[in-house]
């Protein structure tokens, strides 16, 4: 590059350069088997109490015949945005900060426990888009595909990354409601102790389009929640964490969200989409099939954000055999701001 390129110029023609290229991403598998410790770890990182990924006993008795990973269990083999960052090996670019902008998901076979599962990948497409806030943008899409030892594609996640030349201060500012006292929730008791349609059926012909879909509170983001998915470690308690002296409990998340613009330390992207997932699941029930998850990350989603998620079904269809229902669901925070809007398809059992 000379020293007179634009650094976004000089990634995106690179980037061009990889478009279309197959990867092998075994390499940066962080999970290489659903064992019954990674799906558990996985199921606490993200909050979700589902006695499908938990519960051997319950598990065993579902129509699965033992545990299962949940669908986005592919986050935790890998976090699928390295056909969206170029080359694999490559490093980040320091003269570039980056945000992730939301992913689309399609779920092809259950991930049961013992399975294995391989990764490859390749990029796909690059946009331009402009902020009044943060100047251009860059958008670059890949495709990541996950397998199992039988050579069966499991799932797919398509991630989109945006790109753009580091601001001057914080770019991200939003406005956001005083955050009541009362409203400070514990994400561990939110996680296990709530309302989900379980082993009842929830029949295709039972479901209405316009019909609401129960509220779903995920409670307060802190630190270690944010730090709790990211390293998927469940012996770390989600609770209110102040800063002291002499600690570092991993602000440099913190000053990683400051080098993009935003006022402070916020949650991983892929966490929301998890939260889709759980979302989606909890409404199915055990006899549901989560088919494709469609999340945009809109806003940041920062630490001390008290986050609830509202869904409605949107539409009813039978295709290919299987009785379809399309969710409409967001992620919003104490201020009412949608932060991550997503779209799921899910297919219901039938009384017919």
């Amino acid at each position: 590059m000379s020293q007179s390129e634009n650094p976004l110029d000089a990634f995106e023609r690179d980037y061009r350069a990889e478009i279309g290229k197959e990867y092998d991403l075994d390499g940066e598998r962080i999970v290489h088997e659903a064992t019954r410790d990674t799906i558990f770890n996985f199921a606490e990182a993200v909050g979700d109490g589902n006695p499908l990924w938990i519960d051997e006993d319950y598990a065993a008795r579902s129509r699965f015949g033992g545990l299962v990973a949940p669908p986005t269990f592919l986050y935790a083999v890998t976090h699928g945005s390295t056909p969206a960052n170029g080359r694999p090996g490559r490093p980040p670019r320091p003269d570039l900060a980056l945000l992730y902008a939301g992913a689309e998901l399609e779920f092809s076979a259950t991930i049961r426990r013992g399975d294995t599962l391989t990764v490859s990948g390749k990029a796909l497409a690059t946009e331009r888009k402009k902020s009044q806030a943060l100047g251009t943008l860059l958008f670059t899409t890949g495709e990541t595909r996950y397998r199992n030892q039988h050579g069966e594609l499991v799932g797919v996640i398509h991630p989109t990354v945006c790109r753009f030349l580091p601001p001057q201060g914080h770019a991200v500012k939003i406005d956001r409601a005083p955050r009541p006292e009362t409203e400070e929730k514990s994400p561990d008791l939110l996680a296990y102790d709530r309302v989900r349609r379980g082993a009842e059926p929830r029949y295709w012909e039972d479901v209405e389009v316009g019909e609401e879909m129960p509220l779903m509170e995920k409670g307060l983001l802190t630190m270690m929640e944010i730090l709790r998915f990211s390293v998927l470690a469940p012996s770390v308690p989600r609770r209110i964490e102040q800063r002291r002296p002499g600690v570092d409990i991993g602000f440099s998340r913190e000053k990683q969200q400051q080098r993009a613009g935003l006022e402070g330390a916020s949650d991983y992207g892929p966490q929301r989409v998890c939260w889709l997932s759980q979302y989606a699941t909890d409404w199915m029930g055990d006899d549901g099939t989560l088919k494709k998850l469609s999340v945009k990350i809109c806003h940041p989603n920062l630490m001390g954000d008290v986050n609830t998620i509202r869904g409605r079904v949107t539409g009813k269809r039978i295709a290919g055999g299987e009785h379809l229902v399309t969710c409409e669901m967001a992620v919003a925070n104490q201020s009412g701001l949608v932060t991550a809007p997503g779209t799921a398809v899910i297919a219901l059992p039938s009384r017919a």
